[in-house]
């Protein structure tokens, strides 16, 4: 019997909007481990494709925050791929290749400005909670 098979998983392609406090947009959105997928694990990981070269992306992230940790990681080839960042009412311009620490209980959005690469969203518990305020 192979005991580890279960933890090898495919991802699940989802739209944006179907994220809590998002709406839709061009970018293409995988779930990579979630409770549906593994439930003892204990983060959700899910991988942004983002391709906004030539094209402009309205803001489609609103001001939220969750009862866990969460992780952002913006990596381009490039190095030209631009986010914006709230963290509370702090905005920051931030491109690839960065690292965001979004501590528990901290409002935050992020908006892809422009260019081309991957967001990956890690948040530390399959089991958080999100809301507005």
């Amino acid at each position: 019997m192979r005991r580890y098979k279960k933890y090898i998983t495919k991802g699940i392609n989802e739209p944006l909007s179907k994220v809590a406090f998002h709406k839709k947009a061009p970018i293409k959105r995988i779930s990579m481990l979630s409770k549906k997928t593994i439930s003892e694990s204990k983060i959700h990981a899910a991988v942004h494709f983002v391709d906004a070269v030539d094209k402009k992306i309205s803001k489609y992230s609103t001001l939220h925050k969750h009862d866990a940790d969460e992780i952002n990681m913006i990596l381009s080839d490039s190095g030209k791929l631009f986010y914006e960042i709230q963290l509370d009412d702090e905005i920051y311009k931030v491109n690839s290749p960065v690292t965001v620490f979004i501590p528990k209980g901290v409002k935050h959005r992020a908006d892809a400005i422009s260019g081309k690469g991957i967001f990956v969203c890690l948040i530390m518990s399959n089991k958080y909670k999100t809301t507005q305020s």
